[in-house]
């Protein structure tokens, strides 16, 4: 049993350009685009935690 936190499933568009380069990125590094995807989402998160907590 997988005792990480729970993910969903989002759709969101990207430009070609980005996603060419996040592939490029994630072969080489053999790291998949999705663990990408949540770090940038987290980073993001953080940037800006004092703008939404109460």
């Amino acid at each position: 049993m997988h005792d990480g936190p729970r993910l969903t499933s989002l759709v969101f568009r990207l430009s070609r350009e980005k996603l060419g380069s996040l592939k490029e990125l994630s072969r080489a590094t053999r790291i998949r685009q999705s663990e990408y995807l949540r770090e940038a989402i987290d980073d993001l998160l953080v940037k800006y935690e004092d703008s939404f907590d109460s």
